[in-house]
């Protein structure tokens, strides 16, 4: 065959399947198998009792003494020896049982942790529905029962009569609950007392009279859980009343001091009042005074008889008229005067004249002074 024709996938498919590969795959599948079955017996050897394996070793160990250097040899070929298929068989129909055990355990663990959240819940749904009740009662006894339509606030007497009468309801619940408690736990202790009693008198419980009491027990322990999840219920929720007393003692403690100012302040406004009824007793008086004395000076002036309107306004005029004329008669002498000063300067000039001219001159002169006195009428 020559170096041309030559291909590698030839000579793999007609090469044989080395035995040594084969050989070592079926060492891994048997060490995987025997890992598989160490886990196995790991398992089952950390849930069987150690007491019982620390006597089988301290057995071995005895054996192991005892034995010759022979003896020792097929000991440690012992140990190395296989378990059969019935032994490997056993371990796990045990080891199933085992896990099959826990896994019902933990299914009873998550029944009893479901049943528990129902619980819970079923509570927290009471819880509401009461809290709710409590909320509708309060509001239409208190806010809106117990409000003063004058003022507006709210009565703190009725709000305290409300709380107390809640706290009376949950201590009266807490009583009944106790005595319930109480009696089942008594009932308790009655059963148990006659079951020890049958075991110490040798009385063989029959398997129906086991499973009854058996029944009657979970009953027992149901009620019991109910009552306690019951208590604790009413002690949450007296908590809470408690809590909610606390803040409207606190409220109420606020209002009896705002009344006490208020008190205060009423006492104040009252003296002031008191004396402002004095005061107005006194104006009242000073009115009187005042109202005698006005009376009297009208009487005074009706005596009197004094002139009317008319007259005033009469004598206003004829004032006016008066005020008038004289003034008209003080232009009148202003012009006269201003005429006798002209005048009399026109006769000294006249009189100068007639002095310079003589007798003769007397016919002029004369008509002057005529029509100059006449000028002035």
């Amino acid at each position: 065959m020559s170096g041309a024709d030559y291909q590698p996938g030839d000579d793999e498919q007609q090469m044989p399947v080395d035995p040594q590969v084969e050989f070592l795959q079926q060492l891994i599948k048997d060490n995987e198998f025997l890992q598989r079955e160490n886990l196995l017996l790991e398992a089952f050897l950390a849930k069987q009792d150690q007491s019982k394996l620390g006597i089988i070793v301290e057995e071995d160990s005895g054996k192991k003494k005892k034995g010759n250097k022979k003896g020792k040899i097929e000991t440690k070929k012992e140990v190395f020896n296989k378990l059969t298929d019935d032994e490997k068989n056993d371990l796990v129909s045990q080891e199933i049982e085992l896990v099959q055990a826990e896994i019902d355990q933990l299914k009873k663990a998550g029944e009893k942790d479901i049943d528990d959240i129902k619980t819970l819940m079923e509570e927290v749904d009471m819880r509401i529905s009461e809290t709710k009740k409590d909320t509708y009662e309060f509001k239409r006894d208190i806010i809106i029962g117990a409000e003063n339509p004058r003022t507006g606030k709210i009565v703190g007497e009725k709000m305290i009569r409300f709380m107390e009468e809640k706290l009376r309801q949950k201590d009266t619940m807490i009583e009944k609950l106790r005595l319930k408690n109480t009696t089942t736990k008594a009932q308790i202790a009655k059963l148990e007392q006659q079951l020890a009693h049958k075991e110490e008198m040798g009385e063989v419980l029959h398997l129906v009279d086991f499973d009854q009491l058996t029944i009657e027990n979970q009953q027992y322990m149901e009620k019991i859980e109910e009552r306690n999840n019951e208590l604790l219920r009413l002690k949450l929720s007296t908590s809470r009343t408690v809590q909610v007393l606390n803040n409207l003692k606190s409220q109420l403690g606020d209002l009896v001091a705002m009344g006490q100012h208020l008190r205060k302040m009423i006492t104040e406004r009252k003296a002031e009042l008191a004396k402002f009824d004095n005061d107005l007793v006194s104006v009242g008086e000073e009115k009187t005074k005042a109202d005698r004395t006005v009376r009297r000076l009208k009487a005074e002036q009706e005596d009197i008889d004094n002139p009317t309107i008319m007259d005033y306004i009469r004598l206003k005029h004829d004032v006016l008229e008066l005020e008038k004329q004289a003034t008209d008669w003080s232009r009148k002498i202003d012009i006269l005067q201003m005429e006798k000063k002209r005048t009399t300067q026109m006769l000294k000039s006249i009189a100068a004249m007639t002095g310079a001219a003589g007798p003769a001159g007397q016919g002029p002169t004369a008509s002057a002074f005529g029509s100059q006195s006449g000028k002035i009428k």
